[in-house]
């Protein structure tokens, strides 16, 4: 899935209502009857994003994980629910009003940040895990404390903000980086 917006739109979400429970051991069937009435590609996003939420009923609890949107990156690399609340917390205990986020992702810490009442810049560099964030933001209700902005990391002016919270990707197409160098930023830089 590189777009999003066909499951932002009305036909999309109301086949992502109907694959909300559905068993991956029929998915061929379900997507052979639902492609009878629907084209080919929502559907296959569709069951895809249906995965998706699934997996990340672990991280996220299923109230929110069935709402959200995801990237198979992004469910691998979100912050769970509890550490992001955990962070968001001792921020908000800080006295801290608003955030810079950078290397957001899909929005993990960015909605537990908001949800603590504090203002968010959500920052990404790919276009498609934006997209992500930005949805997350409005499915959650949180686009008031939450602005995603698609941009690299390192030419963002954060001094609007109170605090930074940096979480550079960790993560290549190898596997995990054990290199703090090579973290996309690197270390080094945050």
């Amino acid at each position: 899935m590189n777009d999003l917006s066909p499951l932002l739109t009305d036909e999309g979400q109301a086949l992502l209502g109907t694959l909300r429970d559905h068993d991956p051991a029929r998915e061929l069937a379900i997507a052979t009857r639902l492609r009878r009435t629907h084209p080919a590609e929502l559907v296959s996003a569709a069951i895809g994003q249906a995965r998706l939420r699934q997996r990340a009923v672990a991280k996220f609890g299923a109230e929110d994980a069935h709402r959200m949107y995801f990237t198979p990156h992004g469910v691998e690399q979100a912050t769970r629910k509890a550490v992001a609340e955990y962070r968001a917390g001792r921020f908000a205990a800080l006295g801290v009003r608003s955030v810079a986020d950078l290397c957001s992702g899909i929005g993990g810490d960015a909605i537990a940040l908001a949800r603590a009442g504090i203002r968010v810049l959500a920052v990404d560099r790919d276009p498609l895990t934006a997209s992500v964030a930005r949805a997350n933001a409005r499915a959650l209700g949180l686009t008031e404390l939450i602005e995603v902005r698609e941009a690299d990391v390192t030419e963002v002016d954060t001094t609007a903000y109170d605090a930074v919270f940096v979480d550079p990707a960790r993560r290549g197409g190898r596997g995990r980086i054990f290199d703090p160098e090579s973290y996309s930023p690197p270390l080094s830089w945050a």
